[in-house]
This record gives structure tokens, C-alpha cells and sequence, in this order.
């Protein structure tokens, strides 16, 4: 699905996903990075082409490059998928991000945007995001930004490797994401907190 949706703040840019992002996508992905993932690992330009194209395929997927507009480089790419708008739901998923930003700001940086869009530009009004029971890392991720966990996927999908896996269902409703949405600029940006906190004592 084609899309013209930018997306800015916090030191990075949410940009429409396209082929021109192949070689630098390429350069952050390993097996290890990518284990837990729906999809087998890209394996090379030539693997990242072919899932660039097989996400631009899809009917229900806005993917995004995630850019750092301090010095322009790609350093990820997330998506909304299983968009329903006439059910005002939609899921975020096809997540990665560069290993240097593992643990960082990033994944709540981008999550704000993605959610901030979401709720407030399309007015739906439910998030989902998903992560295989065996991928403690993207759990421990998605439990951190607020979202509510609401039961595990029994036998929800086939891994890469042909097994069949659990998947941990989490969600963020609209009425949750004023809630949702304080606790990631919190993260986002500890000053603002202490700040905050100031001018409750009126200092």
C-alpha cells in the first residue's frame, strides 16, 4: 500500500518505505537481530528488496524508514498493518531498529508518532502489537510503552523455521492513550519530567 505519511519529532523522521532505503536497511540486520520476527531474515539487498516489496504489496501495511534527522541515516523501519479503518483499528509491527539503538529512545520516540497519528489525526480506536512468546526483548519493549497485554495467541502463526509459535496479543485503547501518551514523553524526554515536577512546587 502506497502512502505519502511523514512523521516527525524527537530526533527522527517516520518516512514512507521505498527501495531507496534497500542498502542501508541491509547493513543493520543479522539472524540474531531478526529471531522472533514474522518473516524469514532478509538475507542481503537482494532479501531486503523482496521485503520492501513484499510490505509495499500489501493491502493493509503503511511501512515506514525510521531516519535520524540528526545525520540523515537510516537506522529502521516500523509499519501499521492489519488496518481496518472501517473498524477504526489497526495493529504497528514490522519492527527493527539498528543494534547502536537498542534500549534507546527510538522505539518510544517512534511509537508516540505512530500512535499520535493514529488517534488523533485518524481518530481510531484501537492499537494492537504483537510479539512471539519466545522474544522476551520485544515483549519487555511493548509492555514499557503502556500498551495492556490481553492474552496469548495459541498456535497463532508458523515461524520462518517451520515451527509453530505463540504470539503475545498487547493493545492501547483511546481512552488509554492520554495515559499512554504522558508516560512515553516522560520517556521520551526525562526533562520534561523534572521540569514538570518544578513547577508543581513552584520553584
Amino acid at each position: 500500500m502506497q502512502h505519502d505519511i511523514v512523521l516527525e519529532g524527537f530526533g527522527f523522521r517516520l518516512e514512507p518505505l521505498s527501495q531507496a532505503h534497500v542498502g542501508a536497511l541491509a547493513a543493520i540486520i543479522d539472524p540474531h537481530m531478526w529471531a522472533g520476527m514474522s518473516t524469514p531474515t532478509p538475507i542481503g539487498e537482494v532479501g531486503m528488496a523482496n521485503y520492501i516489496e513484499d510490505a509495499l504489496s500489501a493491502s493493509d501495511v503503511l511501512p515506514f524508514a525510521v531516519i535520524d534527522t540528526v545525520n540523515g541515516e537510516v537506522v529502521g523501519s516500523t509499519a501499521f498493518t492489519g488496518i481496518a479503518s472501517e473498524q477504526d483499528r489497526a495493529e504497528i509491527g514490522r519492527t527493527f531498529y539498528a543494534r547502536s539503538l537498542w534500549g534507546r529512545v527510538v522505539n518510544p520516540a517512534c511509537k508516540y508518532l505512530l500512535m499520535q497519528y493514529a488517534f488523533e489525526t485518524w481518530g481510531l480506536y484501537r492499537i494492537a502489537m504483537r510479539a512471539d512468546s519466545r522474544n522476551a526483548r520485544s515483549i519487555s519493549a511493548i509492555t514499557r510503552l503502556g500498551a495492556q497485554f490481553e492474552g496469548t495467541l495459541r498456535g497463532f502463526r508458523l515461524a520462518p523455521d517451520g515451527t509453530r509459535c505463540d504470539s503475545l496479543s498487547f493493545s492501547v485503547l483511546r481512552p488509554e492513550w492520554s495515559g499512554v501518551k504522558a508516560g512515553l514523553l516522560e520517556r521520551i524526554d526525562p526533562l520534561r519530567t523534572v521540569h514538570l515536577r518544578n513547577n508543581a512546587y513552584g520553584l
